[in-house]
């Protein structure tokens, strides 16, 4: 694609796209090896991942694309073979799914901070395309939103524990830093706007449905910045020598104990005399 803003690309258009993505640089920031031997492949209830973000994000193509067919309990069964001979199968929800998704609208509809941000004019899953000048990579990255008013973009995060503990946990182990950071540094590329704040609408996806509207740290976001592009130059490094693809595969040699929690049980209640 061209260096630029869409907001009508579908998803299958932007995947496909041979542009890096937060993926490839969340990926290499672990190490080359993470990147090149762990290729992502989705995962299987993506389906899911997407409706959620349909019903929240986009409700009217939520309503016209999705079909929700609560009583069907099973994908084996011959009414959900029916729906597939003119459905994409993305695009249905059955039984437990339909209950899942609706208790999660529900439950965001319970946050001012997130219905205010989504009433304001803006786009929902904008695809931008842009050249980093440093490096000379082709970038891209999609937004689930981004207001023509306020000054952070907002990204769903369907999560296990939306409590600060629990988010700020799969907040390190998913580098959610390095994505806030590359997502800005692309739409300044692209659009020339400068935002320094970045949202996440974490909502969890089993009952009770807790959610939450957490906005990064200038720490976090600087460090995020750091190893975009530290990730950045490594992966050109790996393209011109490709055997440092293979880095992080063998850790470095080091001495080993039993973890503190097993010697603690061992000694601890032992009485010396």
């Amino acid at each position: 694609m061209k260096d630029g803003i869409y907001y009508d690309l579908s998803n299958e258009q932007y995947h496909a796209d041979e542009a890096i993505g937060s993926t490839t640089i969340k990926a290499i920031s672990v190490s080359p090896a993470n990147l090149w031997h762990n290729p992502f492949k989705g995962s299987k209830s993506a389906h899911i991942g997407t409706a959620i973000h349909s019903a929240l994000l986009e409700p009217k193509l939520f309503e016209s694309e999705f079909v929700l067919m609560p009583d069907i309990r099973t994908r084996a069964s011959k009414e959900y073979k029916v729906l597939l001979e003119d459905r994409n199968p993305e695009r249905i929800l059955i039984g437990s799914e339909v209950e899942l998704v609706n208790n999660m609208i529900k439950s965001s509809r319970l946050n001012d901070d997130f219905t205010e941000y989504m009433a304001t004019s803006g786009h929902s899953e904008v695809s931008i395309f842009a050249t980093c000048p440093d490096s000379g990579l082709q970038l891209k990255c999609r937004f689930d939103r981004l207001s023509d008013s306020h000054p952070y973009p907002l990204d769903v995060k369907s999560c296990r524990d939306a409590e600060y503990r629990g988010f700020s946990q799969a907040f390190g182990q998913y580098h959610y830093h390095i994505q806030a950071a590359f997502y800005l540094y692309v739409l300044k590329l692209a659009t020339g706007r400068d935002l320094n704040q970045f949202c996440f609408f974490a909502i969890e996806n089993s009952a009770p449905f807790k959610n939450c509207m957490y906005y990064i740290g200038e720490e976090s976001l600087a460090m995020g910045r750091k190893q975009m592009f530290e990730s950045m130059n490594l992966f050109l490094e790996c393209l011109d020598d490709p055997s440092r693809r293979n880095d992080g595969i063998v850790l470095q040699s080091s001495e080993i104990n039993l973890p503190s929690y097993i010697l603690d049980q061992e000694f601890g209640d032992e009485v010396l005399i």
